[in-house]
Order: structure tokens, then sequence, then C-alpha cells
């Protein structure tokens, strides 16, 4: 029975990414991997799908699972967008726009398709995987749970690994700034300044510059690619970063520019 379970969060994670990814696609004219996750897997839908499969089943009544998603799915959807934002100090959905949503972290009209989509779940979608992994084989089922939760796992890991330093990575982008200023205007300002002091303190700024480059890039890269899974995303000090004009290209250069100069 575990092994059963754990074989349908697997298949609803990646369902969920597919709905999100395809709904996003669609909504914005380009292909977008619509994900927390850097693999196909959603595991916000995987788990939500596995506690309404636990709670809807016990009815066959399509108004009382309707409601029972709609509940379920939007109570769920709150506590991952609270769970998300304590985290990564991050609101990465907001439907503040939107009539009758509570703390834009869930809304009426969402609330309406969960229960749409809770319905289609129980009665359509489930069945049909019960009947697939009651057709596998308990030892084969058990290898694909394993294969497939140890990826997921890898890249939960690291994708909460790169997100949570996010913040003190921008952090740390305006403190070389503020020190790259520093030394520039301690140069400025000098009278005299002996020949050796000066190369040494060349080198210092170079060096600093080269770090802050480094960092733009990786975190530029890491930014945009989580603005095209949420674009509702807000968080004050990714705001700040990316008002700045960053162009990859450019930073590339700089940083063979300054590397050239040690």
């Amino acid at each position: 029975m575990q092994a059963k379970i754990i074989f349908y969060f697997i298949i609803y994670s990646f369902l969920g990414w597919c709905l999100e990814s395809i709904y996003k696609t669609i909504a914005f004219r380009k292909p977008t991997n619509s994900g927390f996750l850097y693999g196909p897997f959603c595991p916000m839908y995987g788990i939500g799908a596995i506690l309404m499969i636990a709670i809807g089943s016990f009815s066959k009544n399509i108004i009382v699972v309707f409601f029972t998603a709609f509940i379920v799915f939007s109570l769920w959807e709150y506590i991952v967008g609270v769970i998300l934002e304590k985290l990564f100090k991050t609101k990465y959905w907001d439907y503040s726009h939107l009539k009758f949503n509570i703390q834009g972290r869930v809304c009426l009209k969402n609330s309406i398709y969960w229960g749409a989509l809770g319905v289609i779940l129980i009665f359509v979608i489930q069945p049909f995987f019960e009947k697939l992994a009651n057709a596998i084989p308990m030892n084969i089922l058990i290898y694909i749970d394993s294969i497939l939760c140890l990826a997921i796992l890898v890249d939960t890991s690291i994708t909460v690994y790169r997100i949570m330093f996010i913040d003190k990575k921008i952090r740390q982008v305006f403190e070389i700034g503020e020190n790259i200023k520093e030394k520039l205007a301690e140069l400025k300002n000098a009278d005299i300044i002996e020949k050796t002091y000066k190369e040494n303190a060349q080198k210092f700024i170079n060096d600093l510059k080269i770090r802050q480059a480094i960092l733009k890039f990786k975190l530029y890269k890491r930014i945009v690619r989580l603005r095209k899974a949420f674009p509702d995303m807000n968080s004050e000090n990714i705001t700040r970063f990316m008002k700045q004009k960053i162009e990859l290209n450019e930073l590339k250069e700089k940083i063979k520019k300054y590397k050239n100069k040690q």
C-alpha cells in the first residue's frame, strides 16, 4: 500500500507540473517550465492529490467531492504559500488583484478550479492509476518509486539550497559594490600614493569586481528561471537586484576582462 501511495505522489507531481506548464505556456505564448524544482515535478500537486484521495474517496457524490476538493486544495495551497514565504522571504504567487482572495494566497476563482479538478481526479484519473498500480508487480513498483523519489529528493535539495541563499548572495553583491566605491574613492582622494600600494589596491578592486560579476551572473540566471515559473513572485531584495541593467554576455566579458588584468 505504501508503495502505491508513493507511486501516486510521483504521478500527480508530474501531472501537476504538466498542467501548470501547459497553462502558463498558453498564457504567455512561449514554453514555460512552471515548477519550483528544476525537474518535471511539482510535489505540491503530488501531496495535494494524496490528501484529496485520502479524504475525498469516501464519497461518491459529485457535489460533496467538489466542495471537499474546494476546501482541501485551497487550504493546502494557502499552507504551501505561507511555508515558502517564511522559508525564502518571497511570495511566489499573488492573487491580490483577483476578487475574493485571502491574503493573496488563495482566491475563489482558483478554488473553483480546484473543486472541478478534484472531481476529475476522484472519478476519472485515480481509477485509471489504481488499475495501473495494481497491474505492476510490487518489486518493480518499489524499484520505480525508489529511483524517482531519489531524483525528486536530489532535485529538491539542490533547488532549496540555491534558493535559500539568494537573499544572502544579493546582499553580498551590493556589499561588494560599496567596497569597490570606497576603495576607488580612497585611491582618488589620496594625494600621494606609493606605486606598490596603488597596484595592490587596484588588484584588490579587480578581485572584488570579478566576485561581483560572477555572483550577478549566477543570481540572474536563477532569478530569471524562478520568475518564468512564478511571474507574480514578489521579493524586495529580488526586485532591487533586478532593477539593475544586467546582460549575461556583458557579465561574461567583464569576468574575462578582470581576470586578464590579474
